[in-house]
């Protein structure tokens, strides 16, 4: 939720984040014991992983999240022309920064580069842009090195 600057501050539907924190196990406010939740790869399991990535993806591919907007707005003023692995790249520092393997950062630019050209100049190429930044960061969200951050 901070990096997508959500629910900064009470507002409606703030019960259906509280909520989603229960369905990835840790529900807020209610740790199983005394000693507070587990940590990291004891309370995941795969239900609990799924709805981490789902809800993970669900708001960094929302472009109107004030975060994600920050976002996309960084990434277009690094140029109306950007390489696959500056876009990479700087999706990784911007949403942790995550240390991903070498071989899933190739993967990332793989996907980068199947849409062709990144291009951020003009009106279209920016809605386009957005797109691919959003699947981008959805990509990134969704991955075990992010996950298990």
């Amino acid at each position: 939720m901070r990096l997508v600057d959500d629910y900064t501050s009470p507002k409606p539907n703030i019960h259906e984040i509280a909520a989603a924190c229960g369905y990835m196990g840790q529900e807020l406010l209610n740790p199983p014991t005394v000693e507070g939740w587990h940590t990291g790869r004891e309370w995941i399991d795969s239900g609990a992983l799924v709805e981490r990535i789902n809800f993970a993806s669900d708001q960094v591919g929302d472009p109107r999240k004030p975060g994600v907007r920050r976002i996309l707005e960084r990434l277009t003023a690094m140029g109306p022309v950007i390489s696959p692995e500056a876009l990479v790249n700087s999706c990784l520092e911007m949403v942790g920064p995550v240390p991903v393997a070498a071989a899933r950062r190739d993967e990332l630019i793989a996907h980068v580069r199947k849409g062709g050209k990144v291009l951020c100049g003009s009106p279209e190429e920016r809605e386009a842009f957005g797109k691919r930044v959003t699947r981008l960061l959805q990509l990134i969200v969704s991955s075990r090195e992010y996950q298990f951050a």
